[in-house]
């Protein structure tokens, strides 16, 4: 009999997930001067490859060595578009557009081996503020208000789990008032009565109950807020009269009734500027334009409603964009059942959606200050619209779009793969200002020059921390390893983290040999694993957004499917073959096999198991692997045996809990469960349920892979294929 597997995983077979840390292309000048390079391909974090630079002295680096390139991991916009803070795995450096220099305002000192997701922010308008999540533990955070100029900051929210998507804020078009919830309320503040100490006390800045989804800024006079059923108009000169005084006056003017109840941990809606039509989101999943025809507590005018139904792909996410003559624009990101890359779609709506564009391998749109222009990435590119005509006002090719962002209505930052570039839409021209990654770094005289690819070369000034296009470039010598006094070469690592080590030798008659980064000749103990797995019972909700976040964070992931699944849905069961996931086997029902009142013997799961093998090789012409378990991970000793007997390995869990149990629903305290559960254990699976098939739950767990798999590497562990463990 095979072994009985205890453990799942969610992996994906085709990613290599390692946290492997490799050093390469060392060169070494005649003043002891050394540059090379440090690869990262880890679960969680983009794989990219950062040029150091070190000075030896007595055989060791005479300090850290310096990290001079900048991949721009995250960006914000600062104090009025003046600086450009970006942000990545190694720290946080800003570039001052006045001196054109960029430093590192904090950098860790040692090679990261265990590369998080870098945390989003949120930077008002303005850039004099931004708002971001402290860590206090592996899930949860303090939702911290910061000034930029002083580094001075404020908690709003002592208790909100940690995001690496997005920032529970909304910030007013002129900077001076900030949304934020907490407890299950949302409240305002203003960022500088905060920060100057001066701020009333916040029981009297309660808009209402819900979340940061029940309010959006409609304009900069205006604030449109949904409780239930109604939708309310709140004048923000009105915000401190109506928080002090709620319980008498209302919580602003009733606009109108909406036909359904707006839930706000799940739906999402957005205003045009005053607060007379809106465009609700329910679930992702059903759409409707709403216009006011008499702001009273009447119901509003259904102008359109419709739910998504597009057959060649499912979706992802959805932004409401509203153009200069107040219609609103649907932007949905989709995932193609074919395994092609993500794809956008923009519909104008009226009493029917109209496409207006479609944009191939693509992500999330970007809105002007002026919100005239939109500007997104496409393959190689970067492309502004004009968001009214949806007409092509600019572009910009050469690499593939990490992020980028608004620096003003006429320069964007495009932070690519390769470079960092401020890109005036007015003149259309694109200065570099740092390189994000390089394929090698050499030198040249006195100076390093680094290669991007495709015969590309870049001048590193070590005055301002920045590179500069080399046109007409004959190409640099051959790298050295050696120039008399030392020897810099890569050899064997100890570290599980890293999968070589640099070197510098000694020449002479007292040789020795160090290693620039001691960390990577440290033995450590093995690595421990754990594994999570996807169970889709009848129900394929979530699905696009699992595999989106699987290939954005780099991680593999084992689907269980049982024959009710690929019954109902054969195009989202291609769909996780074609994006390159392994399937396994869920038998060919959803019934509890311990509970059943007829027998359940060999016969039966044999017959099962190879009726589900049938039908899945029917719908996507691939098999499914040799593992099963049971739904719901219900099973008798006598159930394993017969699967083993078939030639199928079990895989079970040991959690004596789910996610869809009553009591405590809410993500911090499932993940925290889950994480205690799997270092009791020594490792093991995390079951992750797709689709709502065991009841409805308001918080399901593959909206928070980002927080679940940054816990798992931030304590340690290797998230590996159910073949690994």
């Amino acid at each position: 009999m095979k072994k009985i597997i205890p453990f799942l995983i969610l992996l994906l077979a085709v990613f290599n997930v390692s946290a492997e840390i490799s050093f390469g292309n060392p060169d070494i000048n005649a003043d002891d001067e050394i540059v090379f390079t440090v690869s990262q391909n880890s679960a969680g974090a983009s794989p990219y490859k950062s040029v150091f630079y070190a000075r030896i002295k007595d055989g060791s680096p005479e300090t850290t060595p310096n990290l001079i390139t900048c991949y721009p991991e995250q960006m914000e916009r600062l104090l009025g578009g003046s600086v450009l803070q970006i942000r990545n795995r190694y720290g946080t450096a800003r570039y001052d557009r006045d001196s054109q220099r960029l430093d590192w305002i904090t950098r860790l000192e040692r090679i990261p081996e265990h590369a998080l997701p870098v945390a989003a922010y949120s930077a008002s308008p303005d850039g004099k503020f931004f708002c971001r999540i402290e860590r206090v533990s592996a899930v949860t955070g303090r939702l911290v208000l910061e000034s930029a100029a002083t580094g001075k900051a404020s908690v709003l929210n002592d208790d909100i789990l940690i995001s690496y998507e997005k920032i529970p804020v909304k910030w007013s078009p002129d900077s001076t008032v900030l949304l934020y919830e907490k407890n299950g309320s949302v409240y305002f503040c203003n960022p500088d009565a905060v920060m100057r100490g001066v701020e009333i006390d916040e029981r009297y800045r309660r808009i209402g109950r819900g979340t940061i989804n029940s309010v959006c800024w409609a304009s900069q006079k205006s604030l449109a807020y949904i409780d239930d059923y109604l939708l309310y108009k709140i004048n923000t000169r009105e915000l401190y009269t109506l928080g002090l005084y709620s319980g008498i006056i209302g919580q602003g003017k009733a606009m109108g009734r909406l036909p359904f109840r707006f839930d706000s941990t799940a739906d999402k809606f957005s205003s045009n500027a005053d607060v007379t039509s809106v465009v609700v989101c329910q679930e992702n999943r059903l759409f409707s334009y709403l216009v006011v025809q008499n702001p009273v507590c009447d119901y509003m005018d259904v102008v359109y409603s419709r739910p998504y139904t597009d057959s060649g792909a499912s979706l992802i996410d959805t932004v409401i964009l509203w153009d200069e003559t107040g219609s609103p624009i649907l932007w949905q990101e989709k995932l193609p059942y074919d395994g092609s890359p993500e794809k956008c779609a923009v519909y104008r709506l009226s009493a029917k959606a109209t496409q207006v564009l479609e944009i191939q391998d693509s992500g999330r749109p970007i809105v002007s200050p002026d919100n005239t222009k939109v500007a997104f990435r496409s393959g190689t590119a970067l492309y502004v619209y004009d968001i009214s005509t949806w007409k092509r006002v600019a572009e910009l090719s050469g690499e593939r779009i990490a992020s980028f962002l608004w620096m003003n209505d006429e320069v964007l930052c495009a932070g690519g793969e390769k470079s960092v570039r401020l890109w005036n839409l007015r003149q259309n021209l694109a200065e570099t200002i740092t390189l994000s990654s390089a394929v090698a770094a050499y030198w040249d005289g006195s100076s390093v020059v680094a290669e991007t690819g495709s015969s590309s070369y870049y001048r590193y000034s070590g005055d301002t921390n920045t590179w500069s296009r080399l046109g007409d470039f004959a190409g640099v010598p051959d790298a050295k390893n050696q120039n008399g006094r030392y020897r810099v070469f890569v050899g064997a690592a100890q570290g599980n983290q890293f999968k070589n080590a640099i070197y510098v030798r000694t020449l002479g008659s007292k040789a020795v040999t160090k290693p620039i980064f001691p960390e990577s000749t440290a033995k450590s103990s093995a690595q421990k694993k754990v594994a999570l797995v996807f169970d889709f019972y009848d129900n394929a909700d979530g699905l696009a957004k699992i595999l989106s976040n699987l290939k954005k964070y780099n991680v593999p992931g084992t689907f269980f499917l049982n024959g009710e699944f690929i019954r109902r849905y054969p195009m989202e069961t291609r769909q996780i073959v074609a994006n390159g996931y392994d399937c396994a086997s869920m038998f060919f029902t959803v019934t509890d096999l311990t509970r059943n009142s007829f027998v359940i013997n060999e016969e039966f799961v044999r017959r099962g198991l190879g009726r589900n093998e049938d039908e899945f090789y029917d719908c996507t012409g691939t098999e499914l692997s040799l593992y099963w378990h049971a739904p719901y991970y219900a099973a008798t000793p006598d159930l394993i045996a017969y699967g083993n007997n078939s030639g199928y390995t079990y895989v079970g869990s040991r959690h004596q809990f789910s996610e869809f149990d009553k009591g405590d629903a809410r993500p911090e305290a499932l993940i925290r469960r889950y994480y205690d559960d799997i270092e009791r254990n020594h490792g093991g699976i995390i079951p992750i349920v797709g689709g709502f098939s065991q009841g409805y739950h308001a918080y399901p767990l593959y909206d928070y892979l980002d927080v679940l798999v940054s816990a798992l590497i931030e304590g340690g562990y290797q998230i590996v294929g159910i073949d690994d463990l």
